[in-house]
């Protein structure tokens, strides 16, 4: 999580924040490979019964709305708990064709929360007023004990604008290449103001090919122990990253 007070000028502070990630991925001997400014725009609301009782048993459920000319919505569900194994043992999946992620957040000083999620896109604004709703969408929701008549609403009628940054491309010595990225939230008609949260984040691909599904997680050992490095590295930087233990998920459902 960054400390959103260097962020009022966002273009000019990301290039800052590009020259510092720049020196450190140098200094902990890996390479940025392609430098990038490309922002997407999207409206985001988290749904929950009125008690919270998705949030309660540890689920998130996030709406976007992309805010470009292509009108497209995204649901995604989301599980978080601090034992990966629980996490990636949740039943997240849909009838509908989506994309799984599995994610770590590492919050100061290397505190793990693991996030197993699905999304699923569609071209018109979903119906999600009720549990019965959402549990035909995510089927595995249904073994909770949650009244599938249970209305549905926005939490806290809580709604940012996301305005996501791609930063560059860096690798350590060999694939995969990891693609680095900011993204901010702003409360809506407030984009020239100070951000509400702000993250620093990378991803790489999964292995595509079906012999190499039994070695997802096995990646290079100069990759994992270069990225380690890096976030060590990067928590040093104590004017650009935010010490407070959250989430931009634990901000919206809890920080209101």
């Amino acid at each position: 999580m960054l400390n959103v007070d260097r962020f009022k000028d966002r273009e000019q502070a990301s290039e800052v924040f590009l020259s510092l990630l720049d020196f450190l991925v140098k200094k902990e001997r890996g390479s940025v490979v392609e430098k990038q400014n490309e922002e997407e725009r999207r409206q985001t609301s988290y749904l929950d019964t009125l008690e919270g009782a998705l949030r309660q048993q540890g689920f998130a459920l996030r709406l976007r709305e992309e805010d470009d000319d292509e009108e497209e919505f995204q649901i995604n569900l989301k599980y978080r708990a601090s034992d990966r194994y629980i996490s990636a043992a949740q039943d997240l999946s849909s009838p509908q064709e989506g994309k799984t992620k599995f994610e770590e957040d590492i919050l100061p000083p290397f505190i793990s929360k693991f996030s197993h999620s699905t999304s699923v896109k569609t071209d018109t604004a979903p119906e999600l007023g009720t549990m019965n709703k959402v549990m035909a969408l995510f089927p595995g929701l249904r073994e909770l004990d949650i009244d599938e008549n249970t209305p549905v609403e926005t939490v806290n009628d809580f709604k940012v604008l996301e305005v996501d940054r791609n930063l560059c491309k860096l690798k350590f010595g060999e694939e995969p290449i990891i693609k680095a990225s900011l993204s901010f939230w702003y409360l809506t008609g407030e984009e020239d103001e100070w951000p509400l949260v702000g993250e620093f984040s990378f991803d790489y691909d999964v292995l595509d090919s079906e012999a190499d599904r039994e070695k997802l997680e096995m990646y290079p050992h100069r990759v994992v122990e270069g990225a380690n490095r890096l976030f060590n590295a990067l928590q040093k930087q104590e004017g650009w990253i935010s010490f407070n233990t959250t989430t931009k998920t634990a901000f919206a459902l809890e920080g209101l």
